[in-house]
C-alpha cells in the first residue's frame, strides 16, 4: 500500500506516527526545506519541492479547499481611515524601541495593535475565509529601512500558521526598479507578487505556504502590522512566543 503513496504522503503519515515533540521538530525541517526548495527553480529540485509542499498542504490544520495563495484580500470594514492613522501613529512610537531581528527591525505590538489582535472585529474577518481559527493574541510590528533588508522565502512558525498582514505605510522612492512587494511561492516553481497598498489586508496560512519578502532599495520603507491565528483548540502554550 505504501508504495502507492507519494513521497509527500508518506512523510505525512510519518508525521502521525510521532511524539508531539517529534511532530514539532518535523514541521520545522518541512519549513525550512519549503523555504529553501519552493523558490528554486532548477529542474532537480522539483520533486522535493513537490514532496515538501504536499506534505506541508496535507497537515494543514485548517479547513480550507485550498490552503495555498492568499485566502483574503481587502481593506476590512473595521479599518476605518481614523483607526489606520492611529496604528500609524503607535507604529512610530513602537518604531522608535523596535529591534533587529533577522532582516527587519521587530517591534512587538502595543496597546492598541494589541487590542485588535483579539477583537471580535478581526476574529469575524478571519472566520470569514478560514474556519475554526482562533486568536493567539501576538500582534508585531515589522519595519523595513536599510536597504536590502526583506525575507527570504519562508514557513512561518505555529504563531502565525495563519497570518493576517495589515500594510501600514509604503514610501517608495523615484527610479525604475520595482519595490518591495510580498511573493507567494507555489510547488510547481511559480510565483505570485503582491504591492500591498497602505490599509490592504491580506490573509494567508503562513505554515503552509511559502511567501517572503522582496528586498528594499535606498531610501524605500515598508511598515507592517500582523497578527497570529491558530487552530481552534489548539495547546495555547504552543503558540505563544
Amino acid at each position: 500500500m505504501t508504495d502507492t503513496l507519494t513521497m509527500g504522503q508518506r512523510l505525512a503519515d510519518l508525521h502521525g506516527t510521532l511524539t508531539p515533540a517529534e511532530q514539532a521538530n518535523l514541521k520545522l525541517i518541512l519549513g525550512l526545506s519549503a523555504g529553501q526548495l519552493v523558490p528554486d527553480k532548477a529542474p532537480s529540485s522539483e520533486q522535493s519541492r513537490r514532496a515538501v509542499s504536499e506534505a506541508l498542504e496535507i497537515l494543514c490544520p485548517y479547513d480550507v479547499a485550498d490552503p495555498r495563495g492568499i485566502q483574503y484580500r481587502g481593506r476590512p470594514d473595521f479599518l476605518t481611515d481614523e483607526l489606520l492613522a492611529s496604528l500609524i501613529a503607535e507604529k512610530d512610537e513602537v518604531g522608535k524601541t523596535a529591534v533587529p531581528f533577522d532582516e527587519h527591525y521587530l517591534g512587538c505590538g502595543g496597546p492598541l495593535a494589541d487590542r485588535i489582535a483579539v477583537s471580535g472585529e478581526l476574529a469575524a474577518l478571519v472566520a470569514s475565509v478560514v474556519p475554526k481559527a482562533e486568536a493567539t493574541g501576538i500582534a508585531s510590528y515589522l519595519f523595513y529601512r536599510d536597504a536590502g533588508q526583506g525575507i527570504i522565502p519562508h514557513i512561518d512558525t505555529d504563531i502565525f500558521s495563519l497570518n493576517v498582514l495589515m500594510m501600514l505605510e509604503h514610501e517608495i522612492p523615484d527610479g525604475p526598479e520595482n519595490p518591495s512587494a510580498l511573493y507567494m511561492h507555489y510547488p510547481d516553481g511559480t510565483e505570485e507578487r503582491l504591492q500591498l497598498s497602505p490599509g490592504e489586508v491580506v490573509i494567508f496560512l503562513a505554515g503552509t505556504q511559502a511567501h517572503s519578502r522582496t528586498p528594499i532599495r535606498e531610501g524605500e520603507r515598508v511598515t507592517i502590522l500582523t497578527f497570529g491565528f491558530m487552530p481552534e483548540g489548539a495547546p495555547l502554550e504552543n503558540y505563544r512566543r
